[in-house]
């Protein structure tokens, strides 16, 4: 009888502290697709028809779409360092290069942030 009613008691122990775990991964996933589209400021390397944006830890071509291409023509009105540099800052997703050709990830640029560079006065 004894064993029997510490059975029962384990049981009815085990079962008061069941905090319902499944709510938790859920929260979790939440999370993580908040977090994909992160900040990136680095420098925009734009030669033809391809970009780059290079940071102080990463270095990622940028994916030519229509956004893209509106930044490029858009940063013509700002001056670039001697290295033809222009400082961003960017919200955006980065993805695996599946093309093969230049850097192994690119950035795909979803939000133009801020342009870190001075404008070109119109007058000189």
């Amino acid at each position: 009888m004894k064993k029997f009613l510490f059975l029962i008691s384990v049981f009815l122990i085990s079962i008061s502290c069941d905090n319902e775990p499944e709510k938790q991964p859920l929260q979790e996933l939440a999370s993580e697709a908040v977090d994909s589209i992160q900040v990136y400021q680095g420098g925009f390397i734009s030669v033809g028809k391809s970009a780059v944006l290079k940071g102080d830890k990463f270095i990622y071509q940028v994916k030519m779409d229509s956004l893209a291409s509106i930044l490029t023509d858009s940063l013509n009105a700002y001056q670039a360092n001697a290295n033809g540099i222009i400082p961003i800052k960017i919200k955006g997703k980065v993805l695996d290069n599946l093309k093969g050709i230049g850097y192994s990830q690119e950035i795909e640029i979803t939000e133009v942030l801020d342009i870190m560079a001075k404008p070109i006065a119109e007058n000189e």
